[in-house]
């Protein structure tokens, strides 16, 4: 795609019109009632330049085709993501507990 002559979200340079960009839409906001008007709400829209479209944490390129999210307006790749996932249950203990003893239903005694 061409610029729309804005700034880069990676950088913070001008891009020219007529220079190819690479665009990410973040993810909606549930919160908000009227999507239509959200959708098209230039707050979800990034514009970088080629170069600058690359992963925030591990600095890989990202291309067509690429699959990445976007984290507080910053581009994650695929691999990056599921580390900081990963990382995010381990820490906010959403692992079960272990249970001690024995587990599920009581015996019944015959009488």
């Amino acid at each position: 795609m061409f610029g729309c002559s804005g700034t880069c979200s990676g950088c913070g340079q001008t891009i020219p019109p007529n220079e190819l960009v690479a665009k990410a839409i973040s993810p909606l906001n549930q919160q908000t009632t009227n999507l239509d008007n959200q959708k098209n709400s230039p707050s979800n829209l990034y514009v970088f330049h080629l170069k600058c479209f690359s992963c925030t944490k591990c600095g890989s390129h990202l291309r067509t085709g690429d699959r990445y999210t976007m984290l507080a307006g910053s581009l994650v790749c695929e691999q990056d993501w599921h580390k900081i996932i990963k990382n995010t249950t381990a820490t906010n203990g959403a692992n079960p507990p272990v249970r001690k003893g024995k587990v599920g239903r009581p015996r019944r005694t015959k009488e």
